[in-house]
């Protein structure tokens, strides 16, 4: 597995677009109000933020991830946009994809990095990470805000 800047790789936009609207259709599926596509082509920066990884088993895309602004917390730098192939999860290919975006913001002067969740807390809390708030995310769930310090 190797992960690689989105910027360098937009040929795989549509792919990760499709995951996109199966995973969160009730936000970026027809009826809802995100645009994954645009979300997914702000994240082809290298340099600065939104920034978008992508992981790849040979040739094939298995996970996405980013690290920008959450529209729900609003708080800056966040892991948003966590994917990993269903076929290819508890593989470490999510873990390995936080652990990017994490060195990505170190590089980019940032101390502390942000993910909220509903799914993730007993691998976060294993990892390091500490729980700080709760969120009701746009499409009306809610979840849990982690905080580690990096």
């Amino acid at each position: 597995m190797r992960i690689a800047l989105l910027a360098r790789h937009r040929e795989a936009i549509p792919t990760l677009v499709q995951w996109y609207r199966c995973q969160w259709g009730p936000f970026y599926g027809p009826e809802g109000k995100g645009d994954a596509k645009h979300d997914l082509e702000s994240r082809c920066n290298c340099d600065r933020l939104p920034l978008g990884l992508i992981a790849f088993h040979g040739d094939m895309p298995v996970g996405t991830v980013a690290l920008a602004q959450d529209l729900s917390t609003r708080l800056t730098p966040s892991v948003v946009g966590l994917f990993v192939v269903p076929a290819f999860r508890r593989q470490g290919i999510g873990a390995a994809l936080i652990n990017e975006t994490a060195r990505f913001a170190k590089r980019l002067n940032y101390n502390r990095l942000y993910l909220s969740t509903m799914v993730l807390d007993e691998f976060l809390l294993r990892n390091g990470w500490r729980k700080i708030d709760s969120v009701q995310f746009l499409d009306d769930q809610s979840g849990s805000v982690y905080m580690c310090e990096i």
